[in-house]
């Protein structure tokens, strides 16, 4: 799975290089002073091997590691290579089976929702390329983990709802990563990303202390320009 990723995200890098803005009336060098807003979509692959039980009498019996992630971004660039990044993100670990000797089965989900702030460094903005760039950027997250009990198997009715319900953690983490941004047009870019979470709880959620992995994103933003070009 991370190979089939890794490949994909190469491609999509050669694919930007060709399709990237050719000729244009409008000078894209430099980025001080710009904002993007954009949406990036993808998949998270969980790290963590090491199961803990959600909680008492429970077992999972059942989970995956790749889980469907998007992100909704922001970046001010405070110089040409200098930018702040905001990020609202989310990423699923997929249904999850819960077992109980005594009860029965329950079906849920986890869910993680990285709140991120860092910085986004593009050090070859202009030097390279009017319309294309690399970058890496990095920071801190505040992260909500939820878990949610959604249905049940060979449980009576009241125990389910005893059971059932949702449950959520907070957790401060970090994290790295690195991209590439082609500008199809003055105003419009693509991009390809590839981000490092690092979430740790003291007590589990969903059956996990550690909801830590890696993300692989594409997505599209809008260019925001405040200077006269």
């Amino acid at each position: 799975m991370r190979n089939t990723l890794l490949v994909s995200l190469l491609i999509t890098l050669l694919a930007q290089v060709s399709f990237a803005q050719t000729d244009s009336p409008e000078n894209t060098v430099g980025n001080r002073d710009n904002q993007l807003v954009g949406i990036r979509l993808g998949v998270y692959h969980f790290t963590t091997e090491e199961t803990v039980s959600p909680s008492e009498g429970l077992e999972i019996i059942g989970s995956k590691k790749d889980g469907f992630a998007a992100e909704f971004f922001y970046d001010y660039f405070l110089l040409d290579q200098l930018g702040f990044e905001f990020s609202l993100g989310s990423a699923s670990r997929s249904d999850i089976i819960f077992r109980s000797d005594s009860i029965g089965e329950f079906f849920g989900s986890v869910n993680v929702f990285p709140i991120a702030v860092g910085i986004k460094l593009t050090p070859l903005s202009g030097l390279i390329s009017k319309h294309y760039q690399p970058y890496v950027h990095g920071g801190g997250s505040l992260v909500i983990t939820r878990e949610l009990f959604e249905g049940a198997r060979g449980v009576d009715i009241e125990a389910y709802w005893n059971r059932g319900g949702s449950k959520s953690r907070t957790a401060f983490g970090w994290w790295t990563g690195f991209g590439f941004e082609s500008y199809v047009s003055s105003r419009i870019c693509v991009t390809s990303n590839f981000k490092y979470h690092s979430i740790d709880y003291s007590e589990s959620i969903g059956g996990f202390k550690d909801h830590s992995g890696f993300q692989i994103t594409f997505g599209v933003a809008y260019i925001f320009r405040k200077r006269s070009e």
